[in-house]
């Protein structure tokens, strides 16, 4: 039940995004910044971090998803190899692609190993190794969102020859405003999980 209900909550916010986005709402003007975009990607987070902030029962909620099922959702982000394959196709800039993709790369390739530890020891989710994983995933968002707006030309004194619109179309655009805030937040909520509720959340 518990998992069904984030699942119909997905779905929603999906729909909202993929009608926003067919609408151009997320499409910005090359040289000011992506506000859209940032909106798009910051604003479930914000969501997330004050209703988890204000509701004990919201905290005990996301707190006894499974941990294992979060974790697994991040093998999706082998998709950073479409971001170097972009690159060199002169779609999207070297210095968004290179550290947005290898990012994501090396949180997939890690995902089932750390899946694995997650089904053998529930303690491992209050491990370092654990807790590291989750912020290096949190940080590889950050870069290439950062990475992202600076590539769109908001500073004078950068001048992008390739431009990151591509990620603020359909449907790629559906990588930040969705994917990554959602993977953000989950990342979010297994750092939140304390050992002892990880048997109740396997």
């Amino acid at each position: 039940m518990k998992q069904a209900t984030a699942f119909v909550i997905s779905i929603l916010w999906f729909g909202i995004v993929f009608i926003l986005a067919a609408r151009g709402v997320f499409v910005s003007v090359p040289g000011e910044a992506p506000l859209g975009v940032g909106i798009g990607f910051g604003g479930p987070i914000a969501v997330f971090g004050i209703a988890a902030w204000a509701s004990r029962r919201f905290r005990d909620y996301v707190r006894s998803l499974p941990p294992l099922l979060l974790a697994a959702l991040h093998g999706w982000r082998f998709v950073g190899l479409g971001f170097l394959m972009a690159y060199t196709e002169n779609l999207l800039p070297a210095s968004f692609a290179w550290p947005a993709g290898l990012g994501d790369i090396s949180v997939g390739l890690t995902a089932p190993w750390i899946c694995l530890r997650l089904a053998r020891d529930a303690n491992f989710v209050s491990s370092p190794v654990f807790r590291f994983w989750n912020y290096f995933g949190i940080v590889d968002f950050l870069v290439a969102v950062a990475t992202g707006a600076l590539n769109q030309g908001v500073l004078p004194a950068f001048h992008p020859v390739i431009i990151a619109g591509l990620m603020q179309r359909l449907p790629f655009v559906l990588i930040p405003c969705f994917f990554v805030p959602l993977l953000f937040i989950t990342h979010l909520i297994l750092l939140m999980k304390p050992v002892s509720t990880a048997n109740r959340g396997r």
